[in-house]
């Protein structure tokens, strides 16, 4: 299908209208700022298919403000080799008109539309305006500003139409019995088993349930009954503990044990008092003890100290002298350090002076090595310029129309597909004369053997025996045949505007002027590397590198030779360099080995005055008389700490041998075992009296005959639930082979538009594998061994493979001999500038099969399509 004309007026901006023409069989990239009306003529190509004449639900299209607004569009377009021309108008004066072959045809309000929805492949709404679920193929295929990422919605509304052209392209049957028989058998199973999680439901999980509770029925009167037999056995039992405790009534003895222990256990008490009171003085004896112990240790300890602070004292006077020493060797080395630091400084500049001539040696090298360089440069430059001027005049001279010779390209398949149509339902004459005869077919004289084809009715004629009229078969001949003519004249045409005596000599024309641009777009990057700033920048280089070789010139005369050998500058600057660290680390060291001398002077002064004053101090007669007292007073107390000891060691051996902790324990085991006795006997009575109560009801209830009736009724269930598990077992197979056999079968279907989808799915991510789903649309995309579902790709990513997925679904389409029209209406905006360039040869490729209307508010980045890029009219 392809739109050839389309003209607006009294249509939302366009009051007094608009048109686009001649527009190509291929791309067509309308561009124009926001709010030029790129919008409104996308509104205007849905109105004119989808929406109903007579609908009043499209006040939108009537420009605001205007009263009596009669919005109306015209539509040229061609298709299978017919022309149409659709006129329609809304609200005011509603009409619609579709005239074919220039009115050899004509329709008329609903019948237009009805026309038109067949032939386009949509539905009309029964009122109202149109919804996305009418749209079919143009809902697909035209993708409206911002939802070029929705696909799955447009694509489940066309699936029909989708599906029918595979069914076309595949030979794959609807498999209406087939389809029949799995739904028949999945409704089934699914009345039988939950679709999710497969559990049993309706009928047969009542049959379960009701299974269940009989079963747990019977087993409650089984246990029910066990639990009575039980319950006979025990009254019995408990009937003769009760008896035999009732009379021997143990709980009285073991109360009277229990008061026995504890009178002894008051006993025990007063010996703990006592045991008591002996650790107490024990305790205030270990506390002097202790206290006393301290301050002898500390009189010792205050002796040791003095010793150690008089031998301190006595070795920080001995390390005074080596100090001393230390520093006067130290003032020797910085002497010496900065002798040898000034001759390096010496050798470095002369050394200095050495390297100031080597480089203005090194720069007139360079300088002069620069200056055979750009004369080279600007000699190639002018080469280059001359052989770019050539090039030039033999570009001019080869210069050829590409449109018309992809027209032409476009015809010679035409012919080539007439040519074969023609042959096909051509008659094929064969014939074999003996003898030397002749036969005449219309005036062409026929002899030997051989065959001819026959397009059109043609008179043979045989000597002797008379004429014979030959009619091919074809019904579509003669329309072929015209078709062919009609072809070939228009190919002699194009021939004529190329100059050309056939295809392959304006191919080759076109090579020749491709291959001259090449060699000159190559002329022109060697003159952009020889001279990137132009041959005057080369001219000034060469100036300023002549200037500056003088003033190098001028300085290297100016220094002096040396008269003697001079060290190299790196080794005489690091030779500086280790000297001055030489320097500064002396420098340090007498600095250090100073202050290490004052400071072991203040030391030793100070530790000389804390020993004497401490030494005075520790002999004084006051403190030594102290000393006395406190050793004779701890001899004394560690004598009745250890009477005390004694005492409290033989009241813990005879509080021990009357082992309380036992008599306790017994105090408390014959007080609960009386308890627990008295309770035991109690609780024998009250279960005496229960079992007896229980038994008598329970035997005028019969669960003998309840418990039979049960396990009767649980049986009959159980067949009954087999029954159903069964059914549904054997559904579940003859659903999952049906599946199998539906799966396979889509799959086959899903091929042709899989195949396509690939080819472009290929030229946006090379190497990835695309996925469909039952539904015809991309479910996930695999690629560097993970597949990503559609849900998880980035916003610009979906939009992506949502315009690629329409190119495969156009395709398919124009296959099954559906007519095709691609709208994009300001698509591919979030792609970036490498997805956009990858998507620009997707859409190329598409282009040469299929009319694509591309409106654009960026029309900078569409300039490298090889069409024209087209303004909205005004």
């Amino acid at each position: 299908m392809k739109l050839r004309r389309i003209a607006i007026e009294e249509f939302r901006r366009f009051r007094s209208g608009a048109a686009l023409d001649d527009l190509a069989d291929g791309l067509n990239v309308i561009a124009g700022p926001n709010e030029a009306g790129k919008s409104t003529f996308v509104a205007a190509i849905r109105a004119a298919f989808l929406e109903r004449y007579k609908t009043t639900k499209v006040a939108d299209l009537a420009p605001w403000g205007m009263q009596g607004a009669r919005p109306s569009i015209e539509i040229d377009f061609e298709h299978a080799g017919r022309r149409y021309l659709l006129r329609k108008s809304f609200l005011s004066r509603a009409r619609c008109e579709l005239l074919v072959d220039g009115g050899a045809e004509r329709h008329e309000g609903e019948a237009a539309e009805t026309a038109l929805a067949s032939l386009l492949g949509f539905e009309f709404p029964a009122k109202g305006s149109s919804r996305p679920e009418h749209g079919g193929i143009p809902g697909l295929l035209w993708i409206a500003q911002g939802e070029g990422q929705n696909l799955a919605e447009p694509a489940a509304h066309a699936q029909a139409h989708l599906r029918d052209a595979l069914t076309r392209l595949t030979g794959e049957l609807a498999g209406a019995d087939g389809d029949y028989l799995y739904e028949r058998v999945e409704a089934e199973r699914a009345a039988l088993r939950d679709a999710r999680s497969g559990r049993p439901k309706g009928a047969f999980r009542d049959a379960e349930d009701a299974f269940l509770q009989a079963m747990q029925k019977a087993e409650a009167l089984a246990a029910a009954k066990g639990a009575l037999d039980a319950d006979v056995d025990r009254l019995a039992e408990l009937r003769r503990d009760y008896d035999k405790a009732q009379q021997e009534q143990p709980w009285l003895e073991l109360e009277q044990r229990a008061a026995q222990a504890r009178a002894r256990l008051a006993e025990i008490s007063r010996e703990r008092e006592a045991l008591a009171g002996l650790q107490r003085e024990l305790a205030q004896a270990d506390d002097t003890l202790s206290l006393l112990h301290d301050q002898v240790q500390r009189d010792q300890r205050d002796g040791e100290v003095l010793r150690e602070l008089q031998a301190k004292a006595e070795a920080a006077a001995a390390e005074i002298e080596p100090a001393g020493a230390a520093l006067e060797r130290a003032q020797q080395l910085q002497q010496q350090a900065g002798e040898r630091l000034a001759q390096c400084q010496a050798q470095v500049a002369a050394a200095h002076q050495a390297a100031q001539r080597q480089d203005c040696d090194a720069q007139l090298s360079r300088l002069d090595d620069d200056l055979r360089r750009l004369d080279d440069a600007i000699a190639q430059a002018a080469q280059i310029q001359e052989q770019r001027q050539q090039l030039q005049r033999t570009v001019a001279s080869l210069a050829i129309d590409m449109q018309a010779l992809r027209a032409l390209r476009e015809l010679e398949q035409r012919i080539v597909q007439l040519q074969t149509q023609q042959r096909a339902g051509a008659t094929r004459l064969q014939y074999d004369l003996q003898g030397g005869q002749q036969i005449d077919l219309d005036g062409a004289a026929l002899a030997g053997a051989g065959d001819t084809l026959l397009v059109e009715a043609v008179a043979l004629r045989i000597p002797g025996v008379g004429t014979l009229r030959i009619e091919p078969g074809g019904r579509d001949l003669p329309a072929v045949q015209a078709a062919l003519q009609t072809a070939l004249g228009e190919r002699g045409a194009l021939l004529a505007r190329l100059q050309a005596d056939d295809l392959a000599a304006a191919e080759s024309r076109a090579a020749a002027y491709e291959q001259a641009r090449r060699d000159l777009d190559l002329a022109d990057k060697y003159l952009r590397i020889q001279a990137p700033d132009g041959t005057d920048a080369l001219h000034a280089a060469r100036a300023q590198a002549q200037e500056r070789r003088a003033q190098l010139q001028g300085l290297r005369e100016r220094l002096p030779e040396p008269r003697q050998p001079v060290a190299d500058l790196a080794q005489a600057q690091q030779a500086q360099r280790d000297a001055t660290g030489e320097a500064d680390q002396a420098a340090q060291g007498v600095v250090h080995a100073r202050t290490y001398l004052d400071t072991l002077r203040a030391r030793a002064q100070v530790l000389h005055d804390q020993w004497m004053a401490q030494q005075r101090e520790f002999h004084s007669a006051t403190r030594a008389e102290q000393r006395d007292q406190r050793s004779a007073r701890l001899v004394e107390v560690r004598a009745g700490r250890d009477t005390l000891a004694r005492r409290v060691h033989e009241a813990q051996a005879a509080l021990q041998a009357h082992q309380p902790e036992l008599i306790q324990q017994d105090v408390q085991r014959y007080e609960q075992s009386a308890v627990l006795a008295r309770a035991e006997q109690e609780r024998r009575h009250a279960e005496l009296l229960q079992l007896q109560g229980k038994l008598e009801q329970a035997q005028a209830q019969g669960l003998g005959e309840q418990l039979l009736q049960a396990q009767a009724d649980a049986q009959r269930l159980a067949r009954r639930r087999d029954e159903f598990a069964a059914r549904a077992q054997a559904l579940d197979l003859l659903w999952r082979l049906l599946a199998e056999g539906r799966a396979a079968a889509t799959q086959r279907l899903l091929d042709p538009l899989a195949r396509r989808l690939q080819h472009y799915v290929g030229l946006l991510f090379p190497g990835a594998q695309s996925r469909l789903d039952e539904t015809l649309t991309p479910a996930a995309l695999a690629r560097g061994g993970g597949e990503d579902a559609l849900d998880a790709l980035s916003f610009g990513t979906r939009e992506q493979l949502g315009v690629l997925a329409r190119l495969a679904y156009a395709d398919l389409l124009q296959q099954a001999g559906r007519p095709t029209l691609l709208v994009l209406d300001d698509t591919l905006v979030h792609a970036d500038e490498k997805r956009r360039e990858l998507m620009k040869r997707a859409l190329y490729d598409a282009a040469s099969r299929h009319q694509v209307l591309l409106f654009t508010c960026h029309p900078q980045a569409w300039q490298d399509m090889g069409v024209g890029i087209r303004s909205v009219p005004a």
